[in-house]
């Protein structure tokens, strides 16, 4: 898990979700697999699918999900 403190924002890499963002000012989720965007779906949490090829540009690949914190 990395939290950018700066732009209020947390990103984990787990394979098991693929990448996957969470904005705190609005409470809005952005999801990189199908799969992921899916389950945020049936839950009903306010989300947007994001094309993984958008995360590897920004370079977000290059951090590790440490799992020392969770989103639930």
């Amino acid at each position: 898990m990395f939290y950018s403190a700066e732009n209020l924002v947390h990103v984990c890499l787990e394979e098991s979700h693929g990448t996957l963002c969470y904005f705190e000012p609005d409470k809005c989720w952005f999801a990189a697999s199908e799969k992921t965007a899916a389950e945020l779906a049936k839950k009903g949490l306010k989300f947007h699918f994001i094309p993984s090829s958008v995360f590897e540009n920004a370079n977000l690949q290059e951090f590790k999900c440490d799992n020392s914190t969770s989103i639930k």
